[in-house]
């Protein structure tokens, strides 16, 4: 009996040795997904510690291009990884990946299986040669500052695709893995850069609209009394920034500010967010376009409607309002005293463009498209603005003759008081040029003064205060 029970016992002790040379349990990936059904994650992923162990005394043999982080909110890792030679370009085909994170600086001999993130890597599409994976890491985007860390991908097989490769663990892995260090933006870091961009040139427009618009700035004052704003705070309004040499805020640039300021802010938020200089898509370049054509295309309409001995005539009889004035927002969709809906139009699906740059373009502002039927309709809304700018300017012409006929008609009575005929004249051309002094000068024209007024008769210069 105490024979068996010693030789029980040496039995026992020879065989710790072995157990404890035993190979620890292999690496398994994910159960893949059959082709015949949706995808989705799948389960069953690899012991964290049995990766953590393995990472630790392996080395990496997978072929892997810069991995590169896209802007998508959700922090996203572009892994583009080539074919190993040893594998078939059907094999390729079939396989599939697992990705890990974790935290740069841990030694390779300290990792452990607490220190490891799983990523979810999306369906690739591989060609013969290369493949690019995509995969989400939620949990790695905290705080403000960029972090640091270490990407390991692995390659998976189909066990049920092709033959049998020595290379597989349990045939669900292949025991090989490339590994590459990146650092990760934060999406609080890359959306306040893109904030401060705006706000940072909407200021310094604002401040050269504060300079610029002075005399303005001093009536707008005068009209508020103790209510008024500082010249910097008038000037933040768009209406101010946007207006033309006449004092109305002009469409066509309230659509350019628009998209520049937006441009800018999603620009430099994709540039923090991936770390690269991102590429404009042809949609949003068409869009810049298109608005700063119509743009300076109106800056031409935008000429001095009057000539200069006119105009000075108009100002000395007070007929005109020397005053500057002041930009509305009603001025982006009014025309001639009344709602035009073409300016409706383009203004309306110029705020749905800004909203779909800042929502889709901010995730991929390479690939960010319109629809062709909004960038057209923009187009002929702005066509159909310029052309509307255009149109005054006959007016102006046959203002201006107008105008010249009155003050010839003037100086003839001024001549010689007696000339009833030259009297009538004058009279007759000042009932006349009613029309189209409101058609021109809208609110700025003093239409009872224009009714009163006697030949050679002028208004003293107001004053300056």
């Amino acid at each position: 009996m105490l024979r068996g029970f010693i030789a029980m016992l040496l039995l026992a002790l020879m065989a710790q040795p072995a157990a404890a040379q035993a190979p620890s349990r292999a690496i398994q990936c994910s159960a893949p997904v059959p082709r015949d059904e949706p995808w989705r994650v799948g389960s069953g992923f690899m012991v964290m510690e049995d990766v953590a162990r393995h990472l630790n005394v392996s080395a990496p043999a997978l072929p892997l291009r810069p991995v590169r982080q896209t802007s998508k909110a959700v922090p996203t890792l572009e892994i583009t990884v080539a074919r190993p030679d040893w594998l078939t370009p059907a094999e390729w085909r079939n396989a599939f990946f697992e990705a890990v994170v974790y935290p740069d600086g841990i030694s390779p001999v300290d990792l452990r299986g607490h220190h490891l993130q799983r990523g979810t890597v999306l369906p690739p599409s591989p060609t013969d040669d290369e493949t690019t994976v995509s995969a989400l890491f939620p949990t790695i985007d905290n705080g403000w500052l960029p972090s640091s860390w270490q990407v390991v991908l692995f390659l998976c097989l189909d066990p049920s695709q092709g033959e049998v490769n020595l290379l597989r663990a349990n045939g669900r892995e292949l025991r090989v893995y490339a590994r590459q260090p990146m650092f990760v933006s934060t999406l609080r870091l890359s959306t306040a850069a893109g904030l401060l961009t705006v706000l940072a040139a909407y200021l310094a427009l604002a401040y050269a609209a504060s300079r610029i618009h002075a005399r303005q700035y001093e009536h707008s004052r005068r009209l508020l009394g103790i209510g008024a704003p500082s010249a910097f705070g008038y000037a933040l309004r768009p209406t101010v920034i946007a207006q033309d040499s006449f004092g109305y805020c002009s469409l066509s640039r309230f659509q350019v500010l628009l998209f520049t300021l937006v441009l800018a802010g999603v620009y430099a938020y994709v540039m923090g967010r991936t770390g690269e200089l991102p590429e404009l898509s042809q949609s949003v370049l068409t869009l810049l376009g298109v608005t700063l054509t119509g743009s300076t295309l109106a800056r031409l309409t935008e000429g001095s409607v009057m000539q200069t001995p006119n105009r000075l005539w108009l100002f000395g009889t007070g007929v005109l309002d020397p005053t500057p004035r002041l930009p509305r927002w009603t001025d982006l969709v009014e025309s001639d005293g009344e709602i035009d809906v073409t300016r409706v139009q383009a203004l309306l699906f110029s705020l749905f463009a800004a909203v779909a740059l800042v929502v889709s373009g901010t995730g991929d502002l390479e690939n960010f498209t319109l629809p062709d039927q909004l960038v057209t309709l923009i187009g002929i809304s702005q066509a159909v603005y310029v052309a509307g700018r255009a149109l005054p300017r006959d007016s102006a012409r046959r203002l201006n003759e107008e105008i010249a006929s009155i003050r010839g008609a003037e100086s003839r009575v001024l001549a010689d008081p007696a000339d009833a005929v030259a009297r009538k004249e004058f009279e007759t051309a000042r009932n006349a040029i009613a029309s189209s002094l409101r058609d021109v000068f809208s609110e700025r024209f003093c239409e009872s003064r224009l009714r009163g007024l006697q030949p050679g008769e002028r208004v003293a210069p107001p004053l300056a205060s």
